[in-house]
């Protein structure tokens, strides 16, 4: 048992929790936006930032909070605004690439870097 233990722990490098992480924060994406469908926004900027050199294909996931506002004239109005983001790129390796495809991710979607992670991978469907 403590030899099980042992090898599980080796085996939870901050690269593997960051990648459960990334499927955990993909699941609930998943369940709260009905199903795991891509919205029109995260498939136009997947587009965007695959055109990025060196970045290859490219997923995004988009979490939104609804946001109140006050409308003078017909009371309130909700609507979603970003609030974190993650891509996941081939070429998101090359640091270059990461930093090229964090700031755009910022840009878009007027995130702090803080909110934004792109990570390596697949990228792929």
């Amino acid at each position: 048992m403590l030899d099980v233990l042992r090898r599980l722990r080796a085996a939870l490098t901050p690269q593997a929790l960051l990648a459960l992480a990334l499927l955990a924060l993909l699941g609930a994406a998943a369940g709260a936006s009905g199903g795991g469908q891509e919205t029109a926004l995260e498939r136009r900027i997947a587009r965007a930032l695959s055109a990025v050199e060196g970045a290859g294909e490219v997923r995004v996931v988009i979490m939104t909070r609804a946001e109140t506002e006050s409308a003078p004239l017909s009371g309130s109005a909700s609507r979603e605004i970003p609030c974190g983001a993650v891509a996941v790129a081939r070429g998101a390796g090359d640091p270059l690439v990461n930093l090229r495809l964090t700031q755009a991710l910022c840009s878009l979607l007027g995130l702090p870097a803080s909110a934004v992670s792109v990570l390596g991978g697949a990228g792929g469907r």
